[in-house]
C-alpha cells in the first residue's frame, strides 16, 4: 500500500536499523562463552563493558524518545484507487550519532503506513514521505502515529509512548470524467420545457445545422466533407444547451455492494461534469436533509453507506422522502443498483 520515500536532505549512509545491535548481540556472545571457557577475567572486564554500553544505550534511547515529536502531513481528501503521498515530519535530539533512523507507523487507513525518516543531529529534525493508495472510499478518523529506534546502537527497536497527533482523511469515490450527460427518462416535471434548445448557452451534442465557416467559429468543428463537396469551408452548427438544474439522487437501497459502488461512481461523474460545465446540481440523500452542491455533495458520497431492503423505512433509505425534497422544475435522476429504480441516462 505504501512505498516510503527518503527524508529531505543528505544521508549519511549509516547500517541499517538493527544491523549494529545484531553485531554487537554475537560479538558479546562470542565474549561471554570465552570468558567462560577459559576464565580469562580480561574476558569479562570487556565483556562488562559491553554489557554498559548496552545499558548506556537504552537509557540514551528512553531519553530521546521522551523529546520526540512527530506530525503526519496528510492531504485534505484522496481519492479511492489513486496515489498520493503521506508525510511525516520528526524532530528529536539524537546527540550521539551524526545520524538517526526512526521507524514510524499511520494506522487508521484499511492498510498501515509505514516509513522510516532520517533524523541528523546538527538539524535535530527530519521529513519522509511515503507513497499510499486507500482501496476503499470512506471518512477514516482517528488516525494515530506510533515510532520507534534503535538508538544509539541498535540493540533492540525502542517505542514511543502515547504520540499526541490525531488526524483524519477523507477518500472520496473514484469516478470517470464525462463529456455529456443525456436524461431518457422523464426526470423532469410535467409540463417543463425541454433542456436542449437553440436559443443561448453552451454548446450541446446534438447537430443542428451546417453552414459557411465565418472567423468566430472554433476550426473543431470544420465538416470537411460538406466542405469538400461545396468547395467552401463548412461548419457543423450544434443545438445550444440552456443552464440546467439538476437534482441527482442518491437511492441507498442496495444488497449487492459492488451494484452500490457503481451508484455511487455515476453520482460522483454527474457531479464533476456539473462542476465543470457550472449546472445547477444537488446531490440528495435519503435521511441527509436538505440537498447539497459542489465539494460539499462529494464530500457527502465519500461516507455514503447501503441500507440493505429489509432494514429500509420511512427513517432510513427511503427514496420517497428524497424525492420529495427535488426543485420544482429541475431535472430529477434517480441513480440506484436496482436498474428498475434509476432513471434512464446516457453519459460519456
Amino acid at each position: 500500500m505504501s512505498e516510503a520515500r527518503a527524508a529531505d536532505g543528505p544521508t549519511l549512509g549509516l547500517l541499517p536499523a538493527g544491523r549494529i545491535g545484531t553485531r554487537l548481540a554475537l560479538l558479546s556472545l562470542a565474549i561471554g562463552l570465552a570468558a567462560v571457557n577459559t576464565g580469562n577475567n580480561l574476558l569479562y572486564l570487556i565483556l562488562s563493558l559491553v554489557l554498559a554500553l548496552a545499558g548506556l544505550s537504552a537509557a540514551a534511547s528512553t531519553w530521546s524518545l521522551r523529546r520526540l515529536r512527530v506530525t503526519a502531513l496528510l492531504p485534505e481528501e484522496a481519492v479511492r484507487g489513486e496515489p498520493f503521498l503521506i508525510g511525516v515530519e520528526v524532530s528529536g535530539r539524537f546527540p550521539l550519532l551524526p545520524q538517526t533512523w526512526v521507524e514510524i507507523h499511520l494506522d487508521g487507513l484499511p492498510e498501515p503506513v509505514e516509513l522510516t525518516v532520517a533524523v541528523p543531529s546538527d538539524r535535530r529534525r527530519g521529513v519522509g514521505s511515503a507513497r499510499a493508495v486507500i482501496p476503499r472510499r470512506g471518512i477514516f478518523g482517528g488516525l494515530t502515529l506510533r515510532a520507534a529506534t534503535g538508538y544509539p546502537l541498535d540493540l533492540w527497536l525502542r517505542r514511543a509512548g502515547s504520540l499526541p497527533w490525531r488526524g483524519s482523511l477523507l477518500v472520496l469515490p473514484r469516478h470517470r470524467r464525462i463529456a455529456w450527460l443525456r436524461i431518457l427518462g422523464s426526470g423532469r416535471s410535467a409540463g417543463e420545457a425541454d433542456s436542449r434548445s437553440r436559443l443561448g448557452g453552451r454548446a450541446g451534442t446534438d447537430l443542428h445545422n451546417i453552414r459557411p465557416y465565418t472567423t468566430s467559429d472554433d476550426a473543431r468543428h470544420i465538416d470537411w466533407r460538406s466542405s469538400a463537396r461545396s468547395g467552401r469551408l463548412m461548419v457543423k452548427e450544434f443545438e445550444r444547451e440552456q443552464e440546467r438544474r439538476i437534482d441527482v439522487v442518491l437511492d441507498l437501497e442496495a444488497d449487492d455492494d459492488v451494484a452500490f459502488e457503481e451508484a455511487v461512481e455515476r453520482c460522483a461523474a454527474i457531479l464533476d461534469l456539473a462542476r465543470r460545465e457550472s449546472f445547477d446540481t444537488r446531490l440528495l440523500v435519503p435521511g441527509a436533509g436538505a440537498g447539497l452542491a459542489g465539494r460539499d455533495a462529494m464530500r457527502r458520497l465519500a461516507g455514503v453507506r447501503p441500507v440493505r431492503r429489509a432494514q429500509a423505512g420511512p427513517d432510513r433509505g427511503d427514496l420517497a422522502e428524497a424525492l420529495r425534497l427535488a426543485r420544482r422544475g429541475a431535472e430529477v435522476v434517480v441513480i440506484s443498483a436496482d436498474p428498475a429504480r434509476a432513471t434512464p441516462i446516457e453519459m460519456a
